[in-house]
C-alpha cells in the first residue's frame, strides 16, 4: 500500500514517516540543512506480509506542485495536523487536493501531542474532522502522536496495516495496461537510466517494452524495484523503479510528469474533456476561458477551462463539463483525476476526473457529443458500453473506447458479447453496433433487395449509394457495413459496384430484348470499328436518346461498357484495345503510349481513339502525361475477366 504524507509545513510530516520505518526521507543536503523538505521522499516498512511505502511531500505553499505530484496514484492519506498548531492554510488545501484526488481512505496523526494538552488536542480534532466534513477522509480515524518520544507511533502504525488489510484487491486493475506516472529520473553508475513513480495501472515485468515520455521512445526493462525492494515485477498499487535501457533512450528526454506506458496506451492530448466542481470556499465563480494550471498525474502544464455557452461560469461548489484547452501536450485516459490551480499557482481552485481524451475539435457542446460524454462518464466500463453503442449511430470505435478506459482485450471482448454489440471491421478500424440494430437493418435491406428484383427485373443490382438513398439519415452510416457483412455472409452477391440478391439475373422486357438483339447484331458486325451512338441509331432507324436509354440499361447489366457519351463498346472489345495498348508501350523504350501508336496497332479511328484513352485514363489504367499516356497497372487487372 501507497501511502503519502501531507499537511502544513513544519508539522512533522517527514520526522513521522522516520518514526514509522526508521528511515530519513529527507534525501538532498538543502533539505537537511534547512529542516524542511524541498522534493518528493521515500521510505518503506514492512508489517507482516503488508509493504508500506510512504511519500513524503513538502508542505511548502509554493511547493504544491510537488505535492500533487506525489500523492497521485497512491491508496491511502496520512494527514499530518501539528497538535500545537492546528488546522493551518496548507492543512487546508492539502485536504481538498486528497479529495479531489478521489482518496477516500487514510487516517489523521496529530503530530508534536506531547506540546498540547488533553483539552488543546480535543479542540484541534474537532477542527479537523470539521475540515474534512464532506471529503472522502470524512470519517478518518485522528490519533495523537509524538515522533519525538515515540507515543501513539504503534497506534498510527496498527491502523495503516488495518488499513492495507482492508483495501480493495487491485488484481483488475493489475490486468489493464500499464502506467507508471515518472515523479523522479536520474542515472546510476553501472545500471544507466532509472525512473520511479507509482503504477496506476497494470503490471510490468523485466524484458517488458515501454514507452516514455511524450515523444514515445521506446525503452526495454532491465531491472525494477518495487516497494524498495529488488523485485521480478512491479503492479497497480505499488511504488516502482524501472531501469531502463534503450537505443533512444536519453535523461535529457524525460521529466517529472512522463509516464511509461504498455505500448498500446501511448498518445498525448492537447484538450481534455472532464467533470470538474469548484471547491465550494472559492469567493468568485470559475468563468469561461478562465486560466488555469492543470495537475494530472505527476503533470502540471498551463490551459484554459472552456464551459458550455448557455452556463458561462460554475459557482463555488458547483459541477459541470468542461473542455480545457491545454498549453502543453499530456497522457491522460478516462477516470484519471486532475487538480486545478489558479494560473498564478497560489491556491487550488478545483478539480475533477477526465471524461475524454483529444475527444473531436468541434461540437464540444452539441447534443449528440453530450449524449457520448454522459457515457463516456459512467463510472464502470459495462455501463459505458451500452450507452456508448445507444450514443454513437455511426459506430462506437472499439480501438478507441478500449485505449481511453484502458481495457484489455479479453475483457473488451467480454464485454462486447456480454451487451449485445456486432463488430464490424473497416479500414478506419473496428466499428461496434447494438447486435439488434444491425439485424433489423440486415431484415430490412434484403426485403429491399427483394423488392427490387420483382418490380425492377432488368435492373442487374444497386450500389451502395442507391441503397443509403432509401435509408433514414440515421441509418446510412451502417449501411455499407451491413452490405458488406450480407455479402460476406453470402446473402447478397456483388458485380462490380452492385449487389444483388444471389441468383438474380436482370431480364430484359420483350420489347427492350428485342431491340437490344438489334443493336447486338450491329456492335458484333462492325469489330473495332464501332460506331458513334447518332450512327447506330440511324441504322436502327430510332432516336438516339431512345437508343441511349437502352444502352445505359444494358451497361448496368455489363453487357456493353459506356466509354463516352458517344461509344458503347463490348467489353471483350474493350479489353482486347487494352491488351493491345499495354503491347503498343512495351514495344518502345520510353515506354510510352500516344494516340498515333495506339490507333495504328489498334487500326480504330481517331474519333474512337481519343474516348477510349480517356476511359483508360479515368479506370486507372493509363495515366495522361505531357509526352502521351504511361501505364499505371497491367490490362489484365481491369479488363481480364472479359478478355475474349
Amino acid at each position: 500500500m501507497i501511502v503519502a504524507t501531507a499537511g502544513h509545513i513544519d508539522h512533522g510530516k517527514t520526522a513521522l514517516v522516520k518514526a514509522l520505518t526508521g528511515i530519513d526521507a529527507d534525501r538532498l543536503p538543502e533539505e537537511k540543512a534547512r529542516g524542511i523538505t524541498l522534493d518528493l521522499g521515500f521510505a518503506y516498512a514492512r508489517r507482516g506480509a503488508l509493504s508500506l511505502g510512504f511519500v513524503d511531500v513538502p508542505g511548502h505553499e509554493r511547493l504544491v506542485r510537488t505535492m500533487v505530484a506525489g500523492a497521485t496514484g497512491v491508496d491511502c492519506a496520512l494527514l499530518v495536523v501539528a497538535a500545537d498548531d492546528g488546522v493551518m492554510p496548507q492543512t487546508r488545501e492539502h485536504a481538498a487536493i486528497l479529495d479531489l484526488l478521489g482518496l477516500s481512505r487514510g487516517i489523521v496523526a496529530l503530530t508534536k501531542a506531547d506540546r498540547a494538552g488533553p483539552e488543546r488536542i480535543a479542540a484541534v480534532t474537532e477542527a479537523v474532522r470539521a475540515l474534512l466534513a464532506g471529503t472522502g477522509l470524512a470519517g478518518a480515524p485522528i490519533l495523537p502522536c509524538s515522533a519525538l518520544t515515540g507515543a501513539g507511533i504503534p497506534e498510527v502504525l496498527a491502523r495503516l496495516e488495518e488499513t492495507g488489510d482492508g483495501a480493495a484487491p487491485r488484481g483488475a486493475e493489475s490486468e489493464r495496461g500499464f502506467r507508471l506516472a515518472i515523479d523522479r529520473c536520474f542515472t546510476l553508475p553501472g545500471a544507466g537510466l532509472v525512473v520511479t513513480g507509482a503504477v496506476h495501472a497494470g503490471t510490468v515485468r523485466v524484458g517488458d517494452r515501454v514507452l516514455v515520455s511524450a515523444k514515445g521512445i521506446e525503452a526495454r526493462v532491465r531491472g525494477i524495484h518495487a516497494q524498495g525492494e529488488v523485485a521480478a515485477e512491479g503492479r497497480a498499487g505499488e511504488r516502482c523503479a524501472l531501469n531502463l535501457t534503450g537505443p533512444r533512450l536519453s535523461r535529457d528526454d524525460i521529466h517529472r510528469g512522463e509516464w511509461a506506458l504498455a505500448p498500446a496506451l501511448s498518445g498525448t492530448a492537447t484538450r481534455l474533456d472532464a467533470w470538474i466542481r469548484l471547491l465550494p470556499g472559492e469567493a468568485r465563480p470559475l468563468r469561461h476561458r478562465a486560466a488555469v494550471q492543470v495537475h494530472c498525474g505527476a503533470a502540471g502544464v498551463t490551459g484554459r477551462v472552456l464551459l458550455a455557452p448557455e452556463a458561462p461560469a460554475i459557482l463555488p461548489g458547483g459541477e459541470a463539463f468542461a473542455r480545457i484547452a491545454l498549453d502543453a501536450p499530456l497522457h491522460a485516459l478516462t477516470g484519471d483525476r486532475l487538480v486545478l490551480r489558479e494560473a498564478s499557482a497560489s491556491r487550488t481552485i478545483g478539480g475533477g476526473r477526465v471524461i475524454d481524451a483529444d475527444g473531436p475539435r468541434r461540437g464540444a457542446w452539441l447534443p449528440a457529443r453530450r449524449a457520448v460524454l454522459a457515457a463516456l462518464a459512467e463510472p464502470e466500463d459495462g455501463a459505458a458500453l451500452a450507452a456508448l453503442l445507444d450514443a454513437e449511430p455511426a459506430g462506437l470505435d472499439v480501438g478507441r473506447f478500449a485505449r481511453l478506459r484502458n481495457i484489455p482485450p479479453p475483457a473488451l471482448d467480454g464485454l462486447l458479447t456480454q451487451h449485445a454489440a456486432r463488430v464490424v471491421d473497416t479500414a478506419a478500424g473496428r466499428l461496434a453496433f447494438p447486435a439488434a440494430r444491425v439485424a433489423d437493418l440486415e431484415a430490412r435491406l434484403v426485403a429491399l433487395f427483394e423488392a427490387r428484383h420483382a418490380a425492377e427485373p432488368d435492373n442487374p443490382g444497386l450500389s451502395a449509394d442507391e441503397v443509403a438513398a432509401d435509408l433514414s439519415a440515421a441509418d446510412r452510416p451502417l449501411a455499407r457495413l451491413v452490405l458488406d457483412g450480407l455479402t460476406r455472409a453470402g446473402a447478397l452477391a456483388r458485380r462490380g459496384a452492385l449487389h444483388h440478391r444471389p441468383g438474380h439475373e436482370a431480364r430484359l422486357a420483350p420489347a427492350d430484348a428485342a431491340l437490344y438483339a438489334e443493336i447486338r447484331a450491329v456492335v458484333e458486325a462492325a469489330g473495332r470499328d464501332q460506331p458513334r451512338l447518332h450512327l447506330l441509331a440511324e441504322r436502327l432507324g430510332r432516336e438516339p436518346e431512345a437508343v441511349r436509354a437502352l444502352l445505359d440499361k444494358v451497361g448496368r447489366i455489363g453487357w456493353l461498357r459506356r466509354v463516352s457519351k458517344a461509344y458503347y463498346l463490348p467489353p471483350p472489345l474493350l479489353a482486347d484495345l487494352a491488351r493491345i495498348a499495354e503491347a503498343v508501350a512495351g514495344e518502345h523504350p520510353d515506354g510510352l503510349l500516344t494516340v498515333g501508336r495506339f490507333r495504328e496497332a489498334a487500326g480504330i479511328g481517331r474519333n474512337m481513339t481519343m474516348p477510349v484513352l480517356e476511359h483508360f485514363d479515368a479506370v486507372g489504367f493509363t495515366a495522361r502525361i505531357a509526352d502521351g499516356r504511361r501505364l499505371r497497372t497491367g490490362w489484365r487487372d481491369l479488363f481480364g475477366a472479359d478478355a475474349p
